[in-house]
């Protein structure tokens, strides 16, 4: 997204990335409503290309289910038309996705794109950096780093890695024949008591594949001692809304882990002659777990911020903190509600009882679904005298 922002205000750049396109991704490959409004936003046609090249699957919604077994349905959009409004999520093999995003950086600009290229080492050079790949050297003046926190070069800028409570050990598979999907593809999550304050997914495809997989916070893991693939394993096959849904299914893949590294970050991810996106800012919603939308929206601000450093001729650090303030206002309070969220699952009991009161209240799919659309309503389900009134009104 930075490429495709620099490319299209005819800024002089260069994408490295290690691999050769098609590539796997370890990723739920669910995408929220900011992607398509972002390359909506980039390009108007952008979303129509992504489309007819990914065949994404339209997700409307989210199913939860809380511990007790409590289901609820939300829509993205409620009282969803349309006619009017735009299809508000997808799913997609991030291996499409990430493909499409490369092709449209080629397309404007072929020869600013290395694939296949390891960088070995960043090294101060200067008035910017120098950069040894196995394809050379390249020398830089301003370094967009979107390489995550498990890069194998050391830099010599601050980039600190996540805490044990700011990252999520995350494990995911494929299976095929999985029965009982929502007709309109709401993804589905599982906040079990065993995996709590994470939770347990299934996020349907195309052509009936199944994205399933568990995240679990890394201190929870650690010391609770929990098996990854042995947690997942007895959730598809004792947990009564599970078992019998996957007896049929096939597994087309095994189990593959990614670690993800969770906001609000509360670091500089700015500094002299440089930028943090995605991962490497850890820019993942706490709650959600959803980090394509918010990297392709620090992609896009940090671009923007490249093309003000070029106008103003500045790349100091004073100048860079506008990238820092830009992303805070764009995604900093989201986060941190979603964090303030996430902090409250660590009570099963109390998240039971929540449940079943909010179990059959009419008004609870309407007030979630309004998260998702209008962040002050979000900010009010934080308030326990809201939540009260909310529960007890049926």
């Amino acid at each position: 997204m930075a490429a495709l922002r620099l490319a299209r205000g005819g800024i002089p750049f260069l994408l490295i990335d290690k691999d050769s396109f098609p590539r796997e991704k370890i990723c739920g490959d669910a995408l929220s409503g900011k992607v398509p409004h972002i390359m909506r936003r980039l390009s108007p046609e952008m979303p129509t290309r992504f489309q007819a090249a990914c065949s994404p699957l339209p997700s409307h919604g989210i199913r939860f289910i809380a511990p007790g077994m409590h289901i609820f349905d939300v829509p993205f959009i409620h009282n969803y038309d349309p006619s009017l409004h735009p299809v508000p999520g997808y799913t997609v093999k991030r291996e499409l996705l990430d493909a499409f995003m490369l092709d449209e950086v080629k397309a404007l600009a072929p020869a600013a794109v290395m694939t296949g290229c390891r960088v070995l080492s960043v090294q101060a050079n200067g008035d910017g950096w120098l950069l040894s790949t196995t394809e050379g050297q390249v020398e830089a003046r301003l370094l967009i780093d979107a390489a995550g926190t498990g890069a194998g070069f050391d830099v010599p800028y601050h980039k600190p890695a996540p805490a044990a409570k700011k990252t999520a050990l995350a494990l995911r598979t494929y299976f095929k024949g999985l029965t009982g999907m929502h007709p309109q593809n709401f993804i589905e999550l599982y906040f079990l008591k065993e995996t709590l304050p994470g939770y347990f997914w299934i996020f349907p495809l195309p052509g009936g594949i199944a994205n399933v997989g568990l995240g679990v916070r890394k201190d929870v893991v650690l010391r609770k001692k929990i098996r990854l693939a042995e947690l997942m394993d007895r959730c598809i096959h004792e947990n009564p809304l599970l078992a019998e849904r996957f007896k049929g299914a096939e597994a087309l893949s095994k189990p593959a882990a990614q670690s993800l590294p969770l906001g609000n970050p509360r670091f500089r991810i700015s500094g002299l002659n440089y930028l943090l996106a995605g991962d490497a800012a850890h820019l993942v919603d706490p709650l959600t777990g959803e980090g394509v939308g918010n990297a392709m929206y620090s992609g896009y601000i940090a671009a923007e911020q490249a093309i003000d450093c070029l106008a103003e001729n500045r790349y100091d650090q004073a100048f860079m903190l506008a990238y820092d303030r830009r992303i805070k206002r764009v995604l900093g309070k989201e986060m941190t509600i979603s964090a303030r969220f996430q902090g409250l699952l660590k009570y099963p009991a109390m998240v039971r009882w929540i449940a079943a009161r909010a179990d059959g209240n009419r008004h609870i799919p309407g007030l979630l679904s309004s998260m998702f659309t209008d962040l002050s309503h979000r900010k009010k389900l934080m308030n326990p005298f809201f939540i009260l009134r909310v529960l007890m009104n049926r």
